[in-house]
């Protein structure tokens, strides 16, 4: 028993190196993308702004619309753009049913036959505001924390389980209707995504069975932050760029 534990000791350092590595070499060198070409996407949210998008990207990679749902895109989401003491019960409660409760049961009606199948992926279209919240929006930054957490321990969960993935995707502020009106200070340095740039980018770390996707690349540096800078700092962060009151100037679609 002492030699096994011995064994596990050196070889999980090693396969830590080995997966590290070959993630290193993935961004120079990315994998092979997946055949989309007999998959049949389901896609909530598809009819305007980001969904609309990634319906057009994977119809141009060659999915399918018919057919044993193999990608389910939970997209579809709601925000209101208010403080907690200005936001009605309803409204806070519609929030955690769109965009959290909602991914349960979507989820629980498709991954039964995709594990069947053996051959599934299930995608999140969360934010950025998931892992660092803003002022002006309590009820969409809590709902995509859970989104977030939701998704971690589905990740998690289907190792074991051989063709079927999950991906998360925590974009920046896109420039779609549902954020309209949100201001940030540096617009120049900050720039609104594109949805159209978010959905290719969606689609492609699907094709790379790729588990956590944040965009732009530096918003990985958030998080590096949010990990070793004192709570202080943090918040002069948010009062500097603008993000503080980047809420007060929402006008968007709720």
């Amino acid at each position: 028993m002492v030699w096994k534990w011995l064994g596990a000791l050196v070889v999980f350092p090693l396969q830590i190196i080995y997966l590290v590595t070959k993630a290193a070499v993935g961004l120079v060198l990315p994998p092979k993308l997946r055949d989309l070409s007999r998959e049949s996407v389901l896609i909530t949210g598809g009819g305007r702004g980001i969904g609309r998008h990634l319906a057009r990207e994977f119809a141009e990679r060659g999915a399918r619309k018919v057919g044993d749902i193999t990608i389910l895109v939970n997209n579809a989401a709601v925000v209101h753009g208010k403080s907690l003491m200005d936001s009605d019960d309803d409204a806070l409660l519609k929030s955690q049913h769109v965009n959290t409760l909602g991914q349960f049961w979507t989820t629980k009606a498709f991954l039964p036959r995709m594990l069947e199948l053996q051959n599934g992926h299930i995608v999140c279209l969360n934010s950025v505001l998931a892992l660092s919240a803003i002022p002006g929006a309590i009820d969409y930054c809590t709902s995509k924390a859970s989104a977030f957490a939701f998704m971690e321990s589905l990740t998690l969960g289907l190792l074991d389980c051989p063709g079927v993935g999950a991906t998360t995707v925590l974009p920046f502020h896109t420039s779609t209707e549902m954020f309209q009106g949100m201001r940030v200070r540096f617009p120049n340095l900050f720039p609104p995504l594109k949805p159209e740039t978010v959905a290719r980018r969606t689609v492609e770390a699907v094709q790379q069975n790729q588990a956590l996707l944040l965009l732009p690349w530096t918003m990985n540096i958030l998080v590096i932050l949010k990990s070793v800078l004192p709570q202080a700092a943090l918040e002069e962060i948010h009062r500097f760029s603008g993000t503080y009151t980047c809420m007060n100037t929402f006008k968007g679609r709720t």
